[in-house]
């Protein structure tokens, strides 16, 4: 890596100790060294890097790891928890490390997240201009139609917001029920459901099953089950992914 200014609490936050903002707490409460000397600024050039420690805890590179996960309805998709929701999170096995989620998916909607303790790899994942492609099974009611469909392979203006063009596919109909199997690449926020509804559609069910090269596959409702260090490898070369937990 040529010699870069680097942010000293994504380090932090990338090795999985803390959130960013906690991170700079850290650093002002003078619990950070770097090369074995207190350091108090949030930035650094990353050549001036030999070993940092966090309260006493010397960091070390951890390999890149990836969980798939079926997450159920009723779960918010936030480490947050607000009133009466429940956190996913809180279905995690404590063996795993501090991780972060790939996107999200609504209380009620399901299926397939991604779980990666290197927020690098989330942010890659989740960025339109990598068209990582997610796709999911929907069951709707009411009238689906051929301009309907090719509505959809346009870019579609919605409430003042554009959405890129869907791969919308029927796989079932009876009468005004129908299941629906639809690709897109950008993921914007309740993205489906706001697209569906423009066109009178109602929701029943919303379930994720591919994300990139992951597939939810036979994994049961809140299991978790980690990519293989082959198959992860292998994705990771072919999207010419950067990593980004080799700071120093």
């Amino acid at each position: 890596m040529k010699n870069k200014i680097i942010r000293l609490s994504k380090i932090i936050s990338h090795a999985g100790i803390c959130s960013r903002r906690e991170a700079e707490k850290l650093i002002c409460n003078e619990q950070v060294k770097i090369n074995g000397k207190i350091f108090k600024e949030f930035s650094i050039c990353n050549n001036e890097i030999q070993t940092i420690s966090v309260s006493g805890k010397e960091l070390t590179r951890e390999k890149n790891r990836v969980w798939i996960f079926n997450k159920p309805i009723g779960y918010v998709s936030s480490n947050k928890e607000q009133k009466n929701q429940k956190s996913l999170f809180r279905l995690f096995p404590n063996y795993i490390p501090r991780v972060v989620t790939v996107g999200r998916l609504d209380i009620m909607s399901e299926g397939l997240m991604i779980v990666t303790n290197n927020p690098a790899i989330s942010a890659f994942l989740e960025n339109p201009k990598n068209k990582i492609k997610r796709k999911y099974l929907v069951n709707v009611k009411g009238e689906i139609t051929k301009h309907l469909i090719e509505k959809t392979k346009k870019k579609l203006l919605i409430n003042g917001e554009f959405y890129r063009k869907i791969k919308l596919e029927v796989i079932f109909s009876k009468k005004n029920f129908h299941s629906l199997e639809i690709e897109l690449s950008e993921g914007k926020n309740r993205e489906i459901r706001k697209i569906l509804s423009y066109f009178d559609l109602k929701i029943k069910k919303l379930k994720r099953i591919q994300y990139g090269p992951f597939q939810l596959g036979s994994l049961e409702i809140g299991n978790l089950k980690e990519i293989s260090d082959k198959k992860l490898s292998i994705f990771l070369k072919k999207v010419k992914f950067k990593n980004e937990n080799n700071f120093w």
